[in-house]
């Protein structure tokens, strides 16, 4: 088995490769850094008369330097930097956009009993797209309601087309491979040597696959949309079958860049080519990702809601990080890599633990964090977008921003070292990441219990912030919105924010639970109603946040208006706290 291991390492090596090494002074003068934010993180909250303020002007700062960054590598991929003027360069840039140009790339899209509509929509999307070489698709499941994906990738993909089913999910056969080559060896190498082993081992598995179906991959008259279909296991079982046959296919068609994407996802005009261009034109990136609107936000309240917390609250949030250069996130429905990073960081990350138990749904911030634990370069195309799907009710909203906020917990702490690789900015955004909405819990609790606050807080402040906000993504945010979306605004911020601090708190109390809180949209998966209980399980931590913030309201309007304060406390925590059971643990 060594001798194969051997034989399948020297096969893949050209895929072995990683970002820069960080030298040791570096290292330390980041760590240092660290330790001056700490301090500089405290008084700017604490003793700042706008510290809301200024959060969202260093954040603007973030978003206008990371744009600039991106244009500068898009530039030098078209070796734009040596125009003659600045008026020859905004003509050539021009004149690229519109040209057949460009880095080509095929595209992964995973899914499992997505709504058979939106699914073809998706596949659709990606036909205008002239750099992409190749289609593969994932499908979670080879059940009778999974075969509705597959017919709609046939429907939509008549022709050059191809269906393969796997026995097993090849993340599986990495673990077992893994098991095996490193038992037999007495573990007398690196663990990297039997992950490297594990991984070459399903990607010749992949390449015997492939050439068993005579598909003709890269020749004339030959597949270029393929779907893959495995038993049930998880998004992460998927998600690594596709990974491994990306490999390969790209390999076989000459292609350096993959496009990974879900089956709820539109992409638009240019949504590939811009985030790869941010990639292929700097050798230290090894990921990227793209923006996000949303494309069914006229179906519910929720989504409309949804959809201005995207534009208004997550392209500010997301560019925080970008400060440091790099990201701490690419969102699993828009992203990129250079396919070469890929095998060096699949086995770690399909085989996360933490605390010795195994994470199966945190896919995408732990993807990223390893590619950053490899010297790799992330980035953040912002100004590119791709339309994703929203939950369509508050209970589906909630259940998706805890899992997304236990991603956010698992790896700003399971990594330390990856602080001191990166710029000290970046810890600065995972310590705002994370001190923001605890901070703002313990205020408005000791405030309900207290009636004093232990930290300066103003109405103007907040006034300030909201504005730049707005004004802001009014000018530079790429989802124009009308001015009829202004009223939207202000409720769409109060239904981000209000329950951030209370689903930020409860993600990090079930840290391991690993329900993906929402069901899939096939009509088999939504007839599926959770009973009460276990909606309340799931949701009942909201009922309690209503309680508490009412409670506040009423102790805040009891001062202002003279009113016996405990009278106006009881029923603030009961009206709100009997509305929310009902909405959510009731109807649900």
């Amino acid at each position: 088995m060594a001798s194969l291991g051997e034989k399948l390492h020297a096969r893949l090596s050209i895929f072995q490769d990683r970002g820069p090494d960080v030298p040791l002074f570096r290292q330390v003068l980041n760590l240092l850094g660290c330790l001056i934010i700490l301090p500089m993180f405290y008084v700017m909250t604490a003793y700042t008369r706008h510290p809301l303020t200024l959060d969202i002007l260093v954040t603007i700062f973030a978003a206008e330097l990371n744009r600039f960054c991106n244009e500068r590598r898009r530039r030098r991929l078209y070796r734009l930097d040596g125009a003659s003027s600045t008026t020859d360069a905004e003509k050539a840039m021009q004149a690229m956009v519109h040209s057949d140009l460009g880095p080509e790339c095929m595209a992964a899209i995973v899914g499992f009993r997505e709504d058979p509509e939106l699914f073809a929509r998706c596949l659709e999307s990606y036909k205008p797209a002239r750099e992409c070489r190749f289609v593969l698709v994932g499908v979670d499941g080879d059940a009778a309601p999974d075969m509705e994906m597959i017919q709609v990738f046939q429907k939509v993909f008549p022709e050059d087309s191809a269906v393969i089913h796997l026995d097993e999910p090849l993340g599986e056969v990495a673990m077992r491979t893994f098991a095996k080559v490193s038992e037999s060896d007495g573990y007398a190498q690196p663990r990297e040597v039997y992950m490297e082993t594990a991984i070459a081992h399903c990607c010749e598995l992949a390449r015997e696959i492939l050439i068993d179906h005579d598909l003709d991959i890269g020749e004339a008259g030959g597949v270029t949309r393929l779907c893959l279909y495995q038993p049930h296991l998880h998004k992460k079982g998927i998600m690594f079958s596709t990974f491994i046959f990306s490999i390969v296919l790209s390999e076989m068609l000459g292609v350096e860049y993959l496009w990974s994407s879900d089956s709820d996802t539109i992409v638009m005009d240019g949504s590939l080519r811009r985030t790869i261009e941010t990639i292929a034109g700097d050798p230290h990136v090894g990921g990227g990702s793209a923006g996000l609107i949303v494309h069914n936000e006229h179906d519910t309240i929720t989504t409309k809601l949804g959809s201005v917390v995207y534009w208004s609250e997550l392209y500010l949030t997301r560019s925080v990080a970008m400060a440091s250069g790099t990201s701490d996130c690419q969102s699993g429905p828009s992203t990129a890599f250079r396919v070469s990073v890929l095998p060096a960081v699949l086995y770690p990350w399909y085989t996360q633990t933490v605390l010795g138990h195994r994470m199966v749904v945190n896919e995408d911030r732990h993807l990223t964090t390893n590619l950053l634990m490899r010297g790799w370069t992330v980035t953040y195309a912002s100004d590119t977008l791709a339309a994703t799907d929203t939950p369509t009710t508050l209970s589906r909203w909630i259940m998706q921003q805890v899992r997304w906020s236990r991603a956010g917990h698992i790896e700003s702490f399971q990594q330390p070292k990856i602080y001191l690789i990166n710029n000290s900015l970046f810890f600065w955004a995972a310590v705002k990441r994370e001190a923001g909405p605890l901070l703002g819990l313990l205020y408005i609790v000791y405030y309900l219990v207290t009636g004093n606050t232990f930290a300066y807080f103003s109405w103007y402040d907040a006034a300030f912030r909201t504005a730049y906000t707005i004004i802001y993504n009014y000018l530079r945010n790429p989802d124009r919105k009308g001015k009829r979306e202004a009223i939207w605004i202000i409720p769409a911020l109060l239904f981000y924010n209000v329950p951030l601090p209370m689903v930020h708190l409860w993600s990090l109390i079930t840290l391991f639970y690993d329900s993906w809180g929402t069901s899939m949209r096939s009509q088999s998966e939504i007839t599926k109603r959770g009973e009460a209980w276990k909606r309340f399980k799931d949701l009942g931590f909201m009922v309690v946040w209503a309680a508490i913030v009412g409670g506040s309201l009423g102790r805040m309007f009891a001062f202002a208006a003279g009113w016996n304060t405990m009278a106006a406390i009881f029923w603030g925590m009961l009206i709100p706290g009997m509305v929310t059971f009902y909405g959510l643990v009731v109807r649900g």
